[in-house]
């Protein structure tokens, strides 16, 4: 059986059993890249000096749920979207809008985020052009400036996070993007692995003690017939 099913059905299969009663999860926190970003690509770009080209915001993108473009790389709604309805929660807004209630969590996923500090591939000349600071050290830290105004919002920091849920999505896949196409042999970017890999669970060992529920989920798919993979 492919390997991708695998894995799909044993994540489908974490929640099964698991009602959609607000009891269970009360907010939904997010980090990932394009998979699940909910527009604050889009909204970097826009703030970015120069100016970073967007194709996502015009139609078809949106079209086939919103009916218009919304900052998610998808004709509709993305995976996190499907976990929210499926646990009562609203859909979630981009971190970057700076929404007044964050009670219900915030999605700070943004497309083609990288797993190692992107300062790492500029200072290393492994990209020719500026990249947005949006890793995942970068989106913890957005986590934790929320922090404050999530626990006010939900009475008080002791045990604000113990109904949250917290969805990790594809951190990696940009990284050996870049690596491959700095032109790094096969034995090259294998020799990058431990260091990427370091960077995506080094941030949970701590955090994975303060929260009730975490999901690290969604790993590196296969992409297409993309040589290079």
């Amino acid at each position: 059986m492919d390997l991708t099913l695998v894995l799909s059905l044993l994540f489908l299969s974490c929640f099964h059993g698991v009602s959609s009663d607000s009891r269970y999860f009360t907010s939904l926190f997010t980090l990932g890249d394009s998979y699940i970003d909910v527009g604050n690509f889009v909204i970097m770009a826009a703030r970015a000096v120069p100016a970073v080209p967007v194709w996502h915001d015009k139609l078809p993108y949106g079209m086939t749920f919103f009916g218009h473009p919304t900052g998610r790389l998808s004709d509709g709604r993305v995976i996190v979207d499907f976990i929210a309805e499926q646990f009562g929660l609203p859909l979630l807004q981009a971190s970057l809008l700076n929404s007044s209630d964050v009670s219900k969590g915030a999605n700070f996923a943004v497309g083609g985020a990288t797993a190692i500090d992107v300062d790492f591939y500029e200072r290393n000349n492994l990209v020719q052009f500026k990249l947005l600071n949006n890793s995942l050290s970068v989106q913890l830290g957005w986590l934790e400036e929320l922090k404050p105004s999530f626990c006010n919002a939900t009475k008080g920091c002791r045990g604000c996070f113990s109904k949250a849920l917290f969805f990790v999505g594809e951190f990696g896949v940009n990284d050996y993007n870049f690596l491959w196409s700095a032109g790094k042999t096969e034995e090259e970017v294998m020799s990058y692995v431990p260091k990427i890999v370091e960077h995506i669970v080094r941030p949970w060992r701590g955090l994975s003690t303060k929260v009730q529920y975490m999901w690290l989920c969604q790993g590196i798919h296969q992409t297409g017939a993309r040589q290079p993979f």
